[in-house]
């Protein structure tokens, strides 16, 4: 299994995104983690609706951007006390979350604590440490996991929206969370990240440093122009591209990619 090791201390939550999704869309050769963080910011399910998921209200009093991935899901905060875990692999692989979800407990199971793993993500106790989701292509599937190592959920409720009055499919489930250094006196995200890549090491063999490939950067570069730097595709989960044409766009191989 391949590791990138790219990322950028505080990169921009944008960048990130877009770097997310130009993982699946290069078709990687092999699979690959990623473990990286963001700085203060919401992030939504691609169909999600912004003012049903996140106080933009208190995001806007205090600068933390809403922004939408790619993939499915609920909505998610991110911060430095988050650590997120993606993982991506070739072929069509619709089990990959529950792939990552069953390396992300088994983190929890070095820290002496017992998972259970559901369609809501990855729970200690009552309280939930880690939510999924994935991205699906005709080449390449892609997972990535939250986990809360030292965010505090006073935090996380400040800037996600409480549960709407009349429910949608496409809602977050709302369900309380709580970060690790809550359940394990003195955790910290140093410790957390060495745990992932010992549990990847001893599930997957010795992982492979590596950049990310030219493909890849091609791809967020285009990824972040046409999509992630948008507030549009932020706001309405729409590009300026008309539908049909994203559409096209985002079924190219990564030969007809050329910016």
């Amino acid at each position: 299994m391949d590791l990138l090791v790219c990322d950028v201390p505080g990169a921009d939550p944008a960048a990130n995104l877009a770097l997310e999704e130009a993982l699946v869309r290069a078709l990687p050769q092999v699979p690959l983690l990623r473990i990286w963080q963001n700085e203060a910011c919401v992030v939504l399910g691609r169909g999600q609706r912004m003012d049903r998921e996140a106080n933009v209200v208190a995001c806007a009093a205090s600068g933390v951007p809403v922004l939408r991935r790619g993939s499915g899901g609920g909505a998610v905060y991110h911060d430095r006390g988050n650590l997120n875990i993606t993982m991506a692999v070739p072929g069509w692989e619709p089990g990959l979350a529950g792939e990552l979800a069953a390396l992300v407990a088994g983190v929890l199971r070095r820290l002496g604590l017992t998972p259970v793993v559901t369609q809501r993500g990855v729970f200690t106790g009552p309280v939930k440490v880690s939510g999924l989701a994935s991205q699906l292509t005709r080449g390449a599937a892609l997972a990535h996991a939250t986990l809360l190592v030292t965010t505090p959920a006073s935090r996380i409720r400040a800037f996600l929206a409480p549960a709407p009055p009349d429910a949608h499919p496409l809602d977050s489930r709302r369900t309380p969370v709580a970060p690790l250094s809550d359940i394990v006196p003195g955790m910290c995200v140093a410790t957390a990240r060495n745990l992932v890549l010992a549990e990847a090491a001893e599930r997957y063999g010795p992982l492979a440093p590596r950049a990310a490939s030219v493909a890849e950067m091609r791809w967020q570069r285009l990824l972040l122009a046409q999509r992630y730097a948008s507030g549009t595709w932020h706001r309405t989960g729409r590009t300026p591209l008309h539908t049909t044409e994203e559409e096209e766009w985002t079924k190219r191989p990564d030969a007809a990619c050329t910016r």
